[in-house]
């Protein structure tokens, strides 16, 4: 089991400090909540560092919400002021610069531990980057595992469910590393809870943006994709993802929405080995940031500033830049998943 050495300079480079500012990704999932929650219980229990949860966003997809309540995750909304009280900054589950985290330019932080490939801009004293796990979640766990530390139940039952919705239930991006990790937790954790939180009950509005959605969703030959335009989430963009990639025959899944002032893009494929991440890196180029693993990949691009005739611009390039790189014509002719309602 890696770990050891990693768990012993994590816990090294926290000699002295008092306080800690744990930050997640922006309108984080249940992975880099349940991650961000080890880390802050490692180094309460281990290296007398007490320490705060905060995260920027909002938690709009239901599972995400009800997952932070039932399971009493104590993580707050960020504010400026958190970093004029710290003076030190974890980063789990996102790097520094990458476009997905509201760390301040000025801040440099003091740990980074994620399972997405390394930026260039990640720099820190401290630092775990490990593309091969499925989930930043089974670092967590290894460290645990390597401190002896036993695990509260509500903890144990957040790092399970972090793992199998990261993974899709040990199916898509997974290692041994996961899988053990998953073993390990599988006894410890609340399974009637995890149930409840994997299918909650929806809101009029999820519906009705869902239907807004399958009108805007096209097909051609093994492409899955849809422009979305606004959603009321942004999580809502992979969401949908997940959904339209299970359809019989589709191989590739290009979904867009905008949030505020951002265009959120998801790529979903059920290739196991077809690099979404690289893709997606690829088709955004220098124009926003872009992540991933080997079948599911996002990226963000701002639109502050932008016309209404520039977003769309953009998104067309987008697009058109998707179907390139899959050997598609650029002017593809798409057929509607949906027809329309006949009058």
């Amino acid at each position: 089991m890696k770990g050891n050495n990693k768990l012993n300079q994590l816990l090294k480079v926290c000699e002295g400090k008092k306080e800690l500012l744990i930050l997640p990704h922006n309108h984080p999932d249940p992975d880099s909540l349940a991650s961000s929650w080890a880390l802050q219980y490692l180094l309460e229990k281990k290296a007398g560092v007490s320490s705060t949860v905060a995260y920027d966003g909002i938690l709009g997809r239901e599972e995400n919400r009800i997952f932070k309540n039932r399971l009493q995750i104590k993580a707050v909304g960020l504010r400026s002021s958190h970093f004029r009280k710290f003076s030190s900054v974890a980063l789990i589950d996102c790097q520094p610069r990458g476009g997905n985290v509201s760390l301040p330019d000025r801040v440099d932080p003091l740990i980074v531990i994620d399972h997405h490939p390394r930026l260039k801009s990640t720099k820190a004293p401290f630092t775990d980057i490990q593309p091969d796990c499925g989930a930043t979640a089974t670092i967590l766990v290894e460290y645990l595992r390597e401190a002896e530390l036993a695990l509260p139940p509500l903890l144990a039952t957040a790092l399970y469910y972090a793992l199998i919705s990261e993974t899709q239930h040990l199916g898509r991006d997974v290692t041994n590393r996961d899988i053990r990790a998953s073993t390990y937790l599988f006894p410890q954790a609340r399974h009637r809870l995890i149930s409840r939180i994997e299918h909650p009950p929806q809101n009029r509005e999820y519906f009705q943006q869902l239907h807004l959605a399958l009108g805007k969703t096209f097909t051609y030959k093994t492409l899955i994709g849809a422009r979305l335009d606004d959603v009321t989430y942004p999580s809502f963009v992979a969401q949908l993802a997940d959904f339209l990639v299970t359809l019989r025959r589709t191989t590739w899944c290009f979904v867009t929405g905008r949030y505020r002032q951002a265009l959120y893009i998801s790529l979903r494929t059920t290739h196991p080995k077809a690099r979404a991440g690289r893709l997606l890196r690829k088709v955004i180029g220098k124009r926003g940031n872009a992540g991933g693993h080997e079948m599911i990949a996002g990226g963000q691009v701002k639109l502050a500033g932008m016309s209404p005739e520039e977003k769309k611009e953009l998104e067309d390039t987008l697009f058109k830049r998707l179907f390139k790189e899959l050997g598609l014509p650029e002017d593809l002719s798409p057929t509607p998943l949906v027809e329309p309602e006949k009058k």
